[in-house]
């Protein structure tokens, strides 16, 4: 009699095999390259409705991991890492991750959490 579970550590392994190669490599991955340069709001929701008080907002990425934003009314600067499609804000006032959901040539959505609040930005690279 065959046992039902012999097929098991077969399956076991190609599905292994098949998440090992979904990881070695993501083409689309963002780069730190692609966040530098300063980066303003162009609309911004807060709990899924449209809010104006993030008007004047801005990003300034720097290499290094440096991070410059007036989220708080003044200038502050932090240090960023990207781990995926996260951007870790650390080193200041506040800190918190945001979810790159899109990056496109002149326009980057982001999403966080703040306060129990749920903020999803977009933003567009400006020339300076």
């Amino acid at each position: 009699m065959k046992s039902l579970f012999a097929p098991l550590p077969l399956l076991g392994l190609f599905f292994f095999s098949s998440v090992l190669i979904s990881a070695c490599g993501d083409d689309n991955a963002v780069q730190e390259a692609d966040l530098l340069g300063r980066w303003e709001i162009s609309e911004a929701s807060r709990d899924g409705k449209v809010t104006d008080t993030m008007e004047g907002m801005y990003f300034v990425f720097a290499e290094g991991g440096q991070l410059t934003t007036n989220m708080t009314g003044a200038d502050e600067t932090y240090s960023f890492e990207l781990d995926g499609d996260q951007i870790e804000q650390r080193e200041g006032t506040i800190e918190t991750d945001y979810t790159i959901e899109s990056l496109l040539e002149n326009e980057l959505t982001l999403t966080t959490t703040l306060r129990g609040k749920y903020f999803r930005m977009v933003l567009q690279q400006s020339a300076n």
